[in-house]
């Protein structure tokens, strides 16, 4: 690539890890990775891996809609094989309509991009035409799409099944924000960080733009960064036992990053966090070290594990299509299809009956997951049948604040557009869904 086009690096990067994640379904997080990564993305410097990162972000978030878009600037659509050259397209023409780029400047690299590829190069033309004509008619673009879903097929269809179309509307305009950071923290303690909105229980949002390891309080332990749908499980697993947490034995399976053991641990619990990845519970370490407190760690798959004693308390925080984080993780909308659902609920059954026998009598079991969908949430709960537990049906006041998250059944139920602030900016949560239990 020439070197003397400001600039290009950073859109070669991001127009090649859009490429990689809808064409190979590679994982946004993987890419970005430290040691890991896309190489030319590592090879980049600090300020235009930022430039990379937001491209790609905001690509995979409105690639829906730019699809669209696209479609009504051009008379004869490229060749589904030339990935480059409509990545390359997708990145320029989102930087010109959600990153208030100036048009000549995201043209002009990107017609530098198609051109300086030999794959590509025949259709310098082609791209200049169609990203000029989208730079001219910009504004009347975005309003033609913009009931355009931003969910592909896949989604959109199940998420209307499950949840209704009015819902599934409501959540894709909450997707189109980039989402806030909320944070929880020590009881008493993380309330005194003053950048920062209060949420139901004990979260709060970030309303900051600083680094949060530059925030207030950070490099002391006193909180940490969890979506307020992340926090409910350990405020349901709190609702639920007689007493409370303090003093209780309890396990928090599936535990890294570690968000829920640091809760659990803040209420006085005695806490064994378990997950199988070495890898992932090198940050359960790093943060419980960070904030001071304390939890036994061990690294075991769950279907295997055999503890010495039974637990008060278990939280099963299962492995799912993680569809309730997308405002987070857009990648999944690409290099997701659903087609592992029936093998992910099993593992879900599997691991909810492991779980309960390592209850004691009369102890109580949080099942949680991140999914929007309701195979792995409502229908399995329903369906399955547990013998040696008792299904635990939550009241309104279970949640002060989020009371719109109690289900029907009487379980917690979060949707992306649930929590609603003073602007679109400001609210959503992630998607989650928890059912409680007792042992018999």
């Amino acid at each position: 690539m020439r070197e003397d086009v400001k600039g290009a690096k950073s859109r070669q990067a991001a127009a090649g890890m859009l490429a990689l994640v809808a064409g190979k379904r590679a994982s946004f997080d993987d890419l970005v990775d430290a040691q890991k990564g896309y190489r030319p993305y590592l090879a980049l410097d600090a300020a235009d891996q930022g430039l990379a990162r937001a491209i790609t972000l905001a690509t995979l978030r409105h690639r829906c809609r730019l699809q669209a878009m696209l479609a009504k600037c051009w008379d004869r659509p490229p060749p589904r094989r030339a990935t480059h050259l409509l990545a390359v397209l997708e990145t320029a023409l989102a930087q010109m309509a959600f990153m208030k780029v100036p048009d000549q400047a995201a043209v002009n690299i990107a017609v530098s991009l198609v051109g300086n590829n030999p794959a590509t190069r025949r259709f310098r033309g082609f791209a200049n035409a169609v990203l000029r004509k989208a730079a001219s008619q910009l504004d009347a673009l975005k309003q033609q799409t913009e009931t355009v879903s931003p969910f592909p097929p896949w989604l959109a269809k199940q998420l209307q099944h499950d949840h209704g179309k009015e819902k599934t509307r409501a959540m894709g305009r909450q997707f189109g924000f980039e989402p806030t950071l909320d944070i929880n923290g020590k009881p008493g303690i993380g309330a005194k960080l003053a950048e920062a909105i209060d949420l139901p229980g004990t979260s709060r949002r970030l309303t900051s733009t600083m680094p949060v390891h530059e925030l207030p309080g950070y490099e002391q332990g006193n909180w940490w960064v969890q979506d307020i749908a992340a926090a409910q499980p350990v405020r349901l697993l709190d609702h639920c036992m007689a007493g409370g947490l303090a003093g209780k034995k309890i396990a928090d399976l599936c535990a890294a990053p570690g968000g829920k053991t640091m809760q659990l641990a803040s209420l006085g619990a005695d806490v064994t966090a378990v997950d199988i990845s070495s890898r992932r519970l090198a940050r359960v370490e790093g943060n419980l070290a960070r904030t001071g407190l304390k939890a036994d760690v061990v690294c075991s798959d769950l279907m295997e594990w055999e503890p010495a004693t039974g637990f008060d308390g278990i939280l099963l925080d299962a492995p799912c299509s993680a569809t309730g984080t997308i405002r987070r993780h857009p990648d999944i909308l690409w290099n997701s299809t659903g087609e592992n659902l029936s093998g992910l609920v099993a593992l879900q059954v599997a691991m909810i009956g492991k779980a309960a026998g390592l209850l004691r009598p009369g102890g109580v079991l949080v099942y949680a997951n991140c999914s929007l969908l309701k195979a792995e949430g409502e229908n399995l709960v329903a369906t399955h049948p547990f013998p040696q537990l008792e299904p635990i049906r939550l009241s309104a006041d279970a949640l002060p604040g989020l009371e719109v998250c109690i289900n029907g059944q009487g379980n917690f139920r979060s949707l992306l557009h649930y929590l609603k602030l003073d602007s679109g900016e400001q609210s959503g949560m992630d998607g989650f869904f928890c059912a409680c239990f007792k042992r018999i």
